[in-house]
C-alpha cells in the first residue's frame, strides 16, 4: 500500500502529459508532504497500526523494542503521515516536465496506465487503470492543484480489486471478493531553500 500511495501521489504530480511543464513548478528546497488513504471508507493508517501492534504483540520485549524503533523511524512515510523530502534544483525541474515525470511514473507503477489529461487554470485532472495481480486492480481518477511554487493539494479515488491479504488486517473491512473503494488525499508545503539533514533527492 506504501508503493500504491507513492505511487498515485507520483501520478498527481506527473499528469501534466498534455503540457510541456507544470505551471508553476515546484521550487527547490525543502517540502513537507502527508496523505490520507481510506480503503471502503476506512483510514488505512489505523488499520495498519492495529495490524502491527497485533503482529508486535507475541514478539519477544527484545526484538519488540528493535521493531517498534524501527517503525518509529519509517513510520511517517509509511502510515502517511508529515515526511519531509529535498528537491534539488534539478529534480524539481525535472518534476516540472510532463515527459520526465511520466516516465518516472511508468517506472514506480508499471501496472497502471493513465489517459491523457485535461488542465483547467492550475488544476490538473487525471483517469487511468491499474491491473496489478499483487496489488490494486481497477480505475482510478483524481486531479491536482498547484496552488503555487510552494503548494499542491491532490486527491484521487479509485475502485477495483485489491490482491493480497489487506482483507485481514485487524479492523479493516474488505468484500470477500476483494472489491475495494479507495480515496486519497494529499498535500504538499515548501518549508524553505534549505533542506538541512535531509539529503536531496
Amino acid at each position: 500500500m506504501k508503493t500504491l500511495a507513492l505511487s498515485l501521489t507520483a501520478a498527481l504530480l506527473a499528469s501534466t502529459a498534455a503540457a510541456q511543464t507544470l505551471n508553476p513548478a515546484p521550487a527547490p528546497g525543502l517540502w513537507e508532504t502527508q496523505f490520507k488513504l481510506t480503503v471502503n471508507g476506512q483510514d488505512l493508517s489505523a488499520a495498519m497500526n492495529n495490524a502491527m501492534a497485533a503482529a508486535l504483540k507475541d514478539l519477544p520485549p527484545d526484538q519488540r523494542a528493535m521493531a517498534e524503533q524501527m517503525m518509529k523511524a519509517q513510520g511517517g512515510a509509511m502510515m502517511g503521515g508529515p515526511q519531509q523530502e529535498c528537491l534539488s534544483a534539478e529534480t524539481a525541474k525535472r518534476r516540472s516536465d510532463a515527459r520526465s515525470m511520466l516516465a518516472d511514473l511508468q517506472e514506480d507503477a508499471p501496472h497502471c496506465r493513465y489517459e491523457p489529461v485535461k488542465i483547467s487554470g492550475g488544476t490538473v485532472s487525471f483517469k487511468g487503470r491499474c491491473n496489478d495481480p499483487d496489488g490494486f486492480s481497477g480505475d482510478i481518477a483524481g486531479e491536482m492543484t498547484m496552488g503555487s511554487a510552494k503548494a499542491w493539494t491532490g486527491r484521487w479515488t479509485g475502485t477495483g480489486r485489491m490482491a493480497g491479504d489487506m482483507g485481514s488486517m485487524p479492523g479493516l473491512k474488505v468484500a470477500a471478493d476483494g472489491r475495494v473503494q479507495m480515496a486519497w488525499n494529499g498535500s504538499g508545503r515548501w518549508l524553505g531553500a534549505s533542506c538541512g539533514n535531509v539529503k536531496p533527492e
